[in-house]
């Protein structure tokens, strides 16, 4: 169109020097334009660029894509939870009760149950930002929350039940949920599947899956792990040694053996310690980091820290002819007692050794006043290694070790509890709730502000089938500055047993 030309130039110009001349044209534009006041320069310039435009554009088709329809999901393959639980469930989603989702996801799968389908965008977004809940959630998705979570790139971590198109399209967490259940199936299987896939993985993607061989992990898996200790990148060989360490007879725990049975001696039932002269190429390769250092044991205590961490502490019961804790006692006496007592109880974690781990959780005080680093993720760690009959064993027999003690904050009990990360049994339940009565009735929590927030964590993993008890105990005793606490800890206790009686 000429016109559109003769703006363009008039507007270049400028419209002191040139003026915009508008043809006699028989449409719609031309009587529009025929409208405009020309006296007005910049106003007629601008106002038939406008109609122009619109002109222009008026009449045409907006683009069609043709977009294919999803295919329609399955049959669903499990029964829905009843409403009372969709109703506990949509709770727990708008924030309240949030705190005891895993055990309601984790029941609802063990008892066959999937959720209402109006709560499938909410959850499969709770588990995109929360990671820790994902492997819980993927059991009570049933079909139609699989296929919904296809529908949403966001939500594909939940796609790593499709183990066929997971490599394809799958993230890291997706690659990472799919390589571990495979483990739990096939190790074998899903270390030959990381295999092919791993020089086209990112890095994110292979750190991941090579995080999933903790499941089933073997010394089948060693070759493929010692190749990975020569990786290029850091975070893949970090990762390699500490799958590798926990492998008793792997042979970079014998390298680690090696290396540390000098510097320890057992000399009439005092433990001496010789700091190693530096960190070797070799041990370097084996993960030994120069650059975690820690201000309480210095640059080469740091070293050793690390390199006793790699050993399975049944290596020195073996070596030294004596239990766990004969040997924990003969550590307390030397001047490097915080190491030995860090290091062996984050080789205990490592290696999932029972024994040690009891015995260790035996100097849990020294945990907490002395100056380690992660201190209360090592006690919680060190409890998760005993089994739950096991765990609830140890800490009745410390009630019984320390029963004169008053039971506040700075109980050995309570400090171990504040911990836990397993559900109590009856008895272990029974005690604490006795506990909590005694000490309301005769105020002795008054200024203890930090049982508050133990009696929080307490409603988690006392056994819920002592809510009515608890109610009938303790609602007499909620008045005064103990009176939310209270109310809250019954609350939340009521709730896990309302929760758990909807979804059996």
């Amino acid at each position: 169109m000429n016109l559109w030309q003769d703006l363009i130039s008039t507007a270049l110009v400028g419209t002191e020097r040139q003026t915009l001349k508008t043809p006699a044209i028989d449409n719609p534009l031309g009587k529009m334009l025929h409208h405009l006041d020309s006296n007005d320069r910049e106003g007629s310039l601008l106002g038939a660029a406008a109609a122009i435009a619109i002109y222009q554009k008026a009449g045409k088709l907006s683009t069609a894509t043709a977009l294919s329809l999803p295919e329609p999901c399955n049959q669903q393959d499990l029964p829905c939870c009843n409403p009372l639980a969709g109703q506990h469930l949509t709770m727990m989603l708008s924030g309240e009760y949030n705190q005891v989702l895993p055990e309601w996801l984790t029941v609802a799968a063990k008892v066959g149950k999937r959720i209402p389908p109006q709560c499938l965008p909410a959850l499969l977004t709770l588990g995109k930002r929360q990671n820790h809940l994902q492997s819980a959630i993927l059991p009570v998705l049933g079909k139609r929350g699989l296929w919904l979570a296809g529908q949403n790139p966001e939500w594909s971590y939940a796609t790593s039940e499709n183990t066929e198109s997971v490599w394809k399209t799958g993230n890291s967490n997706a690659l990472q949920l799919a390589l571990s259940k495979l483990r739990q199936q096939d190790p074998k299987q899903a270390r030959e599947q990381l295999q092919e896939n791993w020089q086209s993985n990112n890095l994110d993607e292979n750190v991941a899956c090579l995080q999933a061989l903790e499941t089933g992990l073997s010394l089948d898996d060693e070759p493929f792990l010692n190749s990975a200790l020569d990786h290029k990148r850091k975070a893949i060989r970090d990762v390699a040694a500490k799958l590798l360490a926990q492998l008793p007879e792997s042979e970079l725990c014998e390298r680690m053996i090696q290396r540390v049975l000098p510097l320890i001696q057992l000399q009439e039932d005092m433990v001496e310690v010789t700091l190693p002269t530096g960190c070797t190429k070799d041990a370097i390769r084996d993960g030994i980091d120069q650059s975690q250092y820690s201000s309480t044991f210095g640059e080469k205590g740091s070293l050793l820290l690390q390199m006793l961490a790699c050993i399975p502490p049944s290596v020195w019961s073996q070596h030294w002819e004596k239990p766990p804790a004969a040997i924990i006692s003969a550590a307390e006496d030397s001047e490097w007692n915080k190491l030995l007592i860090e290091g062996w109880a984050k080789a205990a974690i490592n290696s999932w050794d029972v024994s040690w781990a009891e015995d260790l959780l035996q100097v849990c005080s020294t945990f907490y006043y002395a100056n380690f680093q992660y201190k209360q993720q090592i006690i919680s760690k060190l409890l998760g290694v005993l089994p739950q009959h096991r765990a609830d064993a140890f800490i009745l027999k410390i009630f019984t070790d320390y029963e004169d003690q008053a039971f506040n904050s700075q109980h050995p009990v309570v400090r171990l509890l504040s911990h836990s990360s397993h559900y109590w049994g009856v008895e272990l339940s029974n005690l604490v709730l006795s506990k909590i009565q005694e000490n309301l009735q005769d105020n002795h929590w008054q200024n203890d502000r930090q049982m508050r927030s133990h009696m929080e964590n307490f409603a988690l993993y006392m056994e819920p089938s002592l809510a009515h008890q608890a109610i009938t105990t303790l609602s007499p005793l909620s008045q005064g500055n103990w009176q939310e606490a209270i109310d809250n800890f019954l609350s939340t206790l009521q709730f896990r047993w309302e929760m758990i009686q909807a979804l059996q």
